[in-house]
């Protein structure tokens, strides 16, 4: 409830205030919380691998020898959790949720409550792959870009529930920023002050949206490679593995057309972070305001038909 202020009416449990919140700027701390605490454990295994690179065959403090099996598990976890646990909730869901609101002169996000769902769906997806940790095998060891066949078999990583949980992170990952995305995206168009058209919003929410728009038409061709991949390896269907009649480019294809834009998803945020200090401290407005927002949407579109320059060694024509 909101008085007529605006302000939040009523007093409000610690629970209701802190951990199950439907305000968009607690909402924000929480998912700038779990990011750093994801970039730690993302710092921890970068150590480890520094330490292996530098010291072979030696025990690192903390964790011991850095066996290649473990080494493969350390380089697969780390990716993963840099790029979609600690990029995507403090660049995409902490700057969303606390700016796209102040600078459009809403009270809120569009919807609260789905808001409040999409950080503990992520929280959810981290705890499920640090999980992934201490099952039997060990976590993911098939690269954090999971190419098959180190990805589609337990018989070339030994590690099978590893794969699985991390399949199911992602999954949970997707399904929260979709909910988040949608939030932004209807809040942005619906619940702007009067006056303020599109060719007014501040740069940095034109790109928090642009960054949400990159990620929706991006994730749904690798939402149907994971559950592909999740089937190669819980029933033996042999989408990915050439034994089975599959192919493993075709997953290279499915994960970099979401993976280009991925790195506009993250990308992007920061870079309208930059738009907004630089005219705050040089004092003046920015330049070239529709130019930026037009070239913004078209690095956007552009993102979704380049993915083939990260597969130049695999094999296809390089036309292509």
């Amino acid at each position: 409830a909101v008085n007529a202020r605006g302000g939040h009416a009523g007093r409000h449990s610690f629970v209701s205030t802190y951990i199950f919140s439907t305000d968009h700027k607690m909402i924000a701390k929480q998912y700038l919380l779990l990011g750093l605490v994801m970039a730690l454990v993302g710092a921890f295994t970068a150590y480890l691998i520094r330490w292996q690179l530098a010291y072979p065959n030696t025990d690192a403090p903390g964790w011991g020898l850095v066996s290649p099996d473990k080494f493969n598990m350390l380089i697969t976890m780390h990716g993963t959790i840099m790029v979609f646990f600690v990029g995507m909730p403090i660049l995409v869901g902490a700057f969303s949720n606390f700016v796209i609101p102040l600078q459009i002169g809403a009270r809120d996000m569009a919807f609260p409550r789905i808001n409040m769902i999409s950080f503990w769906g992520a929280f959810l997806a981290a705890v499920v792959l640090i999980s992934s940790f201490f099952v039997s095998g060990g976590a993911a060891a098939g690269g954090w870009t999971g190419y098959p066949p180190l990805s589609a078999s337990a018989e070339y990583t030994g590690v099978h529930w590893g794969v699985v949980l991390w399949l199911l992170s992602l999954a949970l990952l997707f399904a929260s920023s979709t909910m988040g995305g949608i939030n932004y995206l209807v809040t942005a168009s619906c619940l702007r002050a009067r006056g303020m058209t599109f060719f007014r919003i501040p740069l940095a929410t034109w790109c928090l949206l642009a960054a949400t728009l990159a990620f929706f038409f991006s994730v749904g061709p690798l939402i149907a490679g994971a559950v592909m991949l999740l089937l190669d390896n819980l029933i033996g269907t042999g989408f990915f593995l050439p034994q089975r009649g599959g192919e493993p480019l075709l997953w290279q294809h499915l994960f970099w057309f979401f993976g280009h834009p991925e790195v506009y998803v993250i990308f992007l945020p920061g870079l309208g972070a930059v738009l907004e200090v630089i005219p705050v401290f040089s004092r003046k407005p920015i330049f070239g305001y529709r130019t930026l927002v037009w070239s913004i949407i078209a690095a956007v579109g552009l993102s979704y038909i380049v993915w083939a320059h990260h597969m130049f060694v695999s094999g296809m024509n390089p036309k292509l």
